[in-house]
This record gives C-alpha cells, structure tokens and sequence, in this order.
C-alpha cells in the first residue's frame, strides 16, 4: 500500500481479537468509514465471511482455514513467468498436504487444467480433507484439471514441471509433537535425488517460511532451479495489482462481447403509474433505443428481444371491451398484433438512434421478424397458469377478475396481475431467417414476449394456443441460435439478490450456472420476475460456455464493461470476476 502512495493500518487481531468486545458487524461498518479496502488473515472463514457480508468495501481474503487465494495467485503468476503457461503443467505437491496452501493449489489446477499430484503420508492428519477432493473434482469438470492423490513420494515427483512444498511445523504445533511429525513426514522431504525425477527443467517453489534439512534439503532450496526468492517477491507484486484491481485503479479487460442479444423487460415501454398510452410507450421505446445505439457505435453487434405482458394485456382488455361489435381475437393473435406493435416503435426508435449517432449503414438494416415459438401442447404448464400478462391491479380489482374466471395471483410485492400457461419453448419456427438476417449484418428485433406460442399436428401444421412464452426463457433459445458472446437480459434492478426486500438482502455479482440453478430451487428468486431470467441465463451459459447478464437498463454500458450486474457462466465458482469497487 505505501508503494501505491497510500497509507496501511494494522489491526492486530492477536490483541483484540475479533467478535469479543464488539460484534463482527459493528467492526465491518467502523472499518467501512475508516479505509477503502480491508485484508483480513484469520483463522476462521466463517469470520471473515461475517466480515465481508457487512463491509461495504472490499475485504480480501488474505488468509484462513480453507484457503490462501493471494498466495496460490502469486504462485500461478511465478509459474506462468517460468513456464511461459499453465497449459500442460504437471506439479507435486509434497509433505503435509492438510492445508490451505495445498487446497488452493488443487483447486487452481483443477480449475486452470492442469495437473496437481499430491505426494503425502497415509491417514487424516497429513492428507486432503475429503469435502475438498469432491469440491475440487467438480471444479475439474468445468476447467479440465486433474488433482491426484499418492503416498509415495518417487511416483508423486516423476516427470512433473514443478515441484512444491510447505513448511512442516505450522504456528498452531504443539512443540511436543514436532518430532513425531518430522519422522512420519521426513520421507517427503524434497531432496536433490527427488529434483532429479522431475524433469530437467522443473522448478522448486515454497511459500515460506523454509527450514532447510526439513522440508527440503538447503541445495534445493538455495539451487539454480529454485525459484523461491522471485515467488517470495511476486506476493509483493500480485497484492499491489489485486488491491488496484478492487479499487478500480486497474481496469479489468471485459471479455470482447462482440456478438450481444438484449432482451428487454418490461420497463423498456412502459413505466409503473403509466395507462400504455403509445406516446409513452414511443417515448421510452426512442430512449430505450438511444442506449443501445452506443453499444452499437461502440463495435457490438445487437439483437433484441422484448417482453410484451404489459401490451398482450392491453390487447386483451381491448378486445374483451368490445367484444358485442368486434370478434375478439384468441391469445396466440393477440401476442402476434403486439410483437408487431413493439416491433414498429423498436425499429422506429433503433433508426432515429442510429441516425443521430451516424451510423446510417446500420440505420437501414433492421427488421423486425414476428416469431413463432414451438411447444410441447403436453407441457405441464397448461395444467398451472403462472405468466403475468397485462397491467397491475389492487386487490379489489383482482378480486372481481377472479370472479369472472381469471387466474389472478400476487406479483412480487407491486400488486395483482392476471396469469396464463407459460409453457417451455422448444425452438423458434423463424429461427434459420432470424439467424441469416442477423448473420449479414442486420440488427434483428424477434422473438417479441417470447414468440407465439404454436404446436404442430399430425401433418404438421402449426396453431396458435392460449398462452404467452417467457420472453427470456425464449430469448436464450435465440441468444444460442444466433451464437452470440453475451446475453444481456435487462430488468427494472441493478443485479440479481439473495433474499430479495428482506433485511438479510444481498446482491449477486456473479455465480455459476449450478449456484444459479441452486438458489434457484432453494427459492430465492420470484417465479413470475427474476426466477425465469436466472433460469435462463444459467441455461444459455451451460449450453454455450459463455456469459449471460442480468442488470437494469441504465447500467447497460457498465455490465458491459464488468462493472455491474449479476453475470452467470458456466465455470465454477471459485474464481469470481471481481468488480472494481467505487468509492462512495
């Protein structure tokens, strides 16, 4: 910190140990008032997680019982200064293999592909805790790494690229079982006969401290093929970048998201209080529009889908009103007549924003495709109306629908909406002539509120049914198709959140496609709101590999450039991408 110009403070948790005098929280939010970011070492995880939940500051994990991350950073940095990759890599880990150094090594492998031997005595004390050799061999499924573990110190060493090691005698040994442990551990120690099965190119790393005659033999650690000294000064290097990158001194490089499909929400159209009058849908339609452009004249590629209940609705009510002197029209029309509406005012708005930001090649290349969506007429959701469709109505309302036969039902703490089967979209019937269009060069808005709901007879003929697709359920299905890099479902929030309008709420800022889908069963996000976008955004990053977005609309060029929303991959999540903090 005093290299970067700054100032540290040293809270000695020896002499006032955390969560005695004063809770964790109260700590956090006096240490929030006081610095801009905190690196905690403890012992305890579940403190230092206490410690980060209630910091509005970043708090880095400098240490604890699970984990040593600045550490293993460190360590991959050296090795990819040495090595020149990480690619093929093959490392042994020897000694005591009971701790966070060596989990965080097994997980960076599993997670980076490559190789992690672990070469450890026999029996609980010395080898890998079993919780983290299944966490590591999920972790491997995603990033390709292998983790092993032997009790031979020869096989653990044959042909490896790196070999590593640790201090026997951590601070919390009794001194009366040091020599016990030197005995049983002393069959580990990396000797220069050990380095010699390694290839001719390894390298010796230890984190430090070293006892020579312990651990490893004084030519190992003091030889030419130890690296020790330069990974000792890396540990400066890397804190500086990891405390720069929190603080948003040092940008992240956003992945190049070239390709990206938006899917609007609601919100886009039409704002709460509003009656849908088409002047203000227009207008928020134009400013809607004039976001994206920027991404547009910023090198991305756009496609757009939008919802369309607020618009469905209104048809609906329309054509209920005048029934006695026009037919009304079925469901699955009534969604074709607003993607045409949505439509018009998107390709409108996308034409005027484009022309303001000289970009008339693209100006004249839009088109608005109404989209058919296929569903299996079999699907359970027909049996469990649960898609809002239509405005918002208070209780008394919603009560005198329901009389008349309407599924009615509360809409995440902002009032009653109507509701109708959502079934799953299979594919989309136009999706070859979206793709094309969008291929050469046009800015493609369909699948409007999810595309017309359709399943095919015996002969294959398509018709129309009572329901309405989720419009970001379908939106994945497209994002796939068109192979974008980014799916970007915007919504009336920043990010997603944990415990959603309860005191405990706390946001997401990224997480797994399998954490995604967890908190998605565990019940954390509603089934009519933010339940359906996690969904699928956590399909679209199975599917693809790639990244999906939840933020709002004004954050768009910010979850672009990683600095807002909730991003879901498909990795797993023991690396997080790291949000700059912004001081307040």
């Amino acid at each position: 910190m005093t290299e970067l110009g700054g100032h540290a403070i040293f809270y000695s948790v020896a002499d006032s140990p955390l969560g005695k005098k004063e809770n964790i929280h109260d700590t956090a939010k006096c240490l929030t008032e006081y610095v801009d970011i905190i690196m905690a070492r403890l012992k305890s995880r579940e403190v230092l997680r206490e410690l980060a939940e209630h910091s509005d500051i970043p708090v880095l994990n400098g240490l604890d019982d699970y984990a040593h991350p600045c550490q293993i950073l460190s360590d991959a940095f050296t090795i990819l200064e040495s090595r020149g990759t990480l690619q093929g890599v093959r490392m042994a880990y020897l000694g005591d293999c009971h701790n966070n150094v060596t989990y965080d090594l097994m997980r960076l492998a599993a997670l980076l592909g490559f190789e992690c031997v672990v070469g450890c005595p026999a029996g609980k004390e010395f080898s890998p805790e079993e919780s983290v050799l299944r966490e590591c061999e999920e972790i491997a499924k995603i990033g390709g790494g292998k983790v092993r573990v032997v009790h031979d110190a020869k096989e653990a060493v044959s042909g490896v690229d790196v070999v590593y090691t640790d201090s026997w005698m951590s601070y919390h040994i009794p001194a009366e079982e040091q020599e016990r442990r030197k005995r049983e551990l002393s069959p580990f120690r990396v000797t220069t006969d050990l380095m010699n099965l390694a290839k001719s190119d390894a390298i010796f790393m230890n984190c430090l401290p070293a006892a020579r005659g312990m651990e490893q033999d004084a030519l190992v650690i003091d030889g030419p093929r130890s690296v020790v000294f330069t990974q000792a000064g890396n540990r400066l290097h890397m804190q500086k970048a990891i405390m720069m990158y929190f603080l948003g001194v040092l940008a992240p490089t956003p992945p190049s998201f070239r390709k990206v499909l938006v899917a609007l929400g609601g919100n886009a159209l039409l704002q709460p209080g509003e009656r849908g009058a088409y002047e203000d849908q227009s207008k928020h339609c134009q400013e809607t529009a004039d976001q994206l452009a920027e991404l547009i004249a910023r090198g991305h590629q756009l496609a757009i889908t939008h919802g369309n209940g607020p618009q469905v609705g209104a048809i609906h009510l329309q054509n209920e009103i005048a029934q006695e002197k026009v037919p009304p029209m079925p469901l699955a029309v009534e969604g074709a007549e607003s993607q045409g509406l949505i439509g018009y005012m998107m390709v409108q708005g996308m034409r005027k924003a484009l022309q303001a930001c000289h970009l008339e090649a693209t100006a004249n290349k839009i088109a608005a495709v109404v989209t058919q969506a296929l569903v299996d007429k079999d699907d359970p959701a027909f049996q469990n109306p649960t898609k809002p469709i239509g405005r918002f109505y208070n209780a008394e309302e919603a009560k005198d629908l329901r009389a008349k036969g309407y599924s009615v039902v509360e809409d995440s703490g902002r009032g009653y909406r109507v509701v109708v089967p959502s079934p799953d979209p299979k594919q989309l019937i136009e999706g070859e002539a979206i793709r094309s269009l969008f291929d050469s060069g046009f800015l493609v808005v369909a699948s409007g509120g999810g595309g017309i709901p359709v399943c095919a007879d015996a002969e294959g003929v398509l018709h129309g049914l009572a329901a309405v697709i989720d419009k970001d359920l379908a939106g994945e299905r497209m994002a796939s198709l068109l192979g974008v890099d980014l799916f970007l479902i915007l919504t009336d929030v920043e990010c997603a959140y944990l415990d959603f309008k309860k005191e405990s709420q706390r946001p997401i800022r990224e997480m797994s496609s399998r954490e995604a889908m967890e908190h998605l069963q565990a019940g954390h996000f509603g089934k009519g709101s933010m339940g359906p976008k996690i969904l699928a955004a956590a399909r679209f990053a199975e599917a693809t590999g790639k990244v999906a977005c939840i933020t709002s609309l004004t954050k768009v060029l910010a979850a672009i450039e990683g600095r807002a929303g909730t991003r879901v991959h498909a990795q797993i999540a023991v690396v997080k991408t790291l949000i700059p903090y912004q001081k307040k």
